[in-house]
């Protein structure tokens, strides 16, 4: 049988493959579309197998938000800047990220929810299409994690930022006691700078109290150690101790770092002052950013 151009042009539209891959699997099936498809799959997941232990880092991180109450972070990877950059790529993140903004309920197990077919893809699933840019690109790809939070009942606001770029973002949840204050442009202003300042400083605890105890056992025997094997006398030692912490705590909470637009106050400060000029209590209830490629503690 003739395989036509036509034929090819279709076949790579559904599955993205290499025009050469695409003839062989339309002369190995005797023309049979279907077929053809399956065979490209098929082979996908061979070579996804081969390169299942190469790391993939790169690719871009994703954000949606709905009013203010919902909203949610995805990272989807691949092994090069070149892929990451490439429109497919760019478009199955952006297509991937809308489909757990609308199916995933917080904490649902990712695998679960890609396995539900997309919106407007005749059935098939985000995970096929993954699967069908794998098998096109040659790179190992990964949908790495992603997180949701809802506001529920609660009155505040879900703040989401995503730094230009698909490199960095930022979620959070910030509530207060009115319904006036949490519809008030300074409760946004300070939503939206908080997001700011995590995207740029990194924090790792909201505040002290959140640091696990053995991590912060660890780190107070680590500063012990280091002191101790720089000849430090033991009377100091502890105060030498006492000032790498505060150090520490600068650097890792976000209570107690500089506000990133502000030195001159802190960011649980700032917090304190915006709650003041409200006239009642504002909380930071949770945040979380994501890094592209960052280690996974």
């Amino acid at each position: 049988m003739t395989i036509s151009a036509q034929m090819i042009k279709e076949l790579r539209d559904l599955t993205g493959a290499g025009v050469l891959d695409t003839k062989k699997a339309l002369e190995a099936t005797g023309g049979d579309m279907e077929r053809a498809a399956d065979l490209l799959r098929e082979k996908g997941l061979a070579r996804a197998a081969k390169r299942a232990d190469r790391e993939a880092k790169e690719g871009r991180i994703e954000a949606r938000s709905q009013g203010g109450r919902t909203g949610l972070l995805v990272e989807v990877n691949c092994e090069t800047d070149f892929v990451g950059r490439n429109e497919g790529f760019v478009a199955l993140s952006d297509l991937i990220a809308t489909h757990l903004f609308h199916h995933a309920y917080q904490g649902q197990p990712l695998d679960e929810v890609l396995a539900k077919p997309a919106a407007g893809a005749g059935g098939r699933t985000p995970a096929d299409q993954l699967q069908d840019m794998v098998s096109s690109t040659g790179e190992k790809m990964q949908v790495r994690r992603y997180v949701r939070y809802d506001l529920d009942e609660r009155l505040g606001v879900i703040e989401v930022y995503l730094h230009p770029g698909n490199r960095v973002a930022v979620m959070l949840e910030l509530t207060s006691v009115t319904l006036a204050a949490t519809e008030s442009a300074p409760f946004a202003l300070l939503a939206h700078d908080l997001a700011l300042h995590i995207a740029a400083m990194s924090p790792r605890f909201r505040s002290r109290q959140d640091i696990p105890a053995d991590h912060l056992e660890a780190e107070t025997a680590r500063f012990r150690q280091g002191a101790t094997a720089e000849g430090k006398p033991e009377k100091v030692v502890e105060r030498i101790v006492e000032g790498r912490l505060r150090k520490y705590f600068e650097e890792t909470v976000l209570f107690e770092q500089p506000f990133v637009k502000d030195e001159e106050v802190t960011a649980g400060q700032l917090l304190q002052q915006q709650a003041a000029a409200l006239g009642e209590a504002i909380t930071l209830a949770r945040f979380v950013r994501y890094e592209l490629g960052e280690d996974l503690d």
